[in-house]
């Protein structure tokens, strides 16, 4: 893997503004909006007793809101995550417009690419494992 800066091209997609400004809508809900008295029940939940994957990211994403981050962990730790790590992304994306800065970008061998994949599958499983003993 090869770290490498890189000036912006014009008319490239902002992939850090799409994400964070998701994650950051996803919060603002969070905080200001009734979203756990909206929000459905989980049907996989309700077929088969255990939880899905994704079960416990909507409180995880009210409780980042309001400040309990360990709250937020508890319910689903990926999900907070991916959170914290939208929001980063969104501020460095927007710094480095504003400020017209090189982007840092990942070099990677297909090699490579093939362990991060196997990487993230593995971190969903893990993640799913935990949820199937914690909720």
């Amino acid at each position: 893997m090869r770290l490498v800066l890189r000036q912006r091209v014009r008319g490239e997609l902002e992939f850090g503004i799409i994400y964070g400004g998701i994650v950051l809508l996803a919060i603002l809900a969070g905080r200001f909006l009734p979203v756990l008295a909206a929000a459905p029940s989980c049907v996989f939940r309700a077929l088969t007793g255990l939880p899905c994957p994704t079960c416990g990211s909507t409180r995880s994403i009210v409780h980042l809101a309001h400040g309990d981050i360990v709250h937020a962990f508890v319910m689903n730790p990926l999900t907070a995550a991916c959170a914290f790590v939208g929001v980063i992304y969104l501020f460095y994306t927007v710094l480095s417009l504003v400020f017209d800065m090189p982007r840092i970008k990942f070099v990677l061998t297909e090699k490579e690419k093939d362990g991060i994949r196997i990487a993230v599958v593995m971190i969903l499983l893990l993640n799913w494992v935990y949820l199937f003993f914690s909720l």
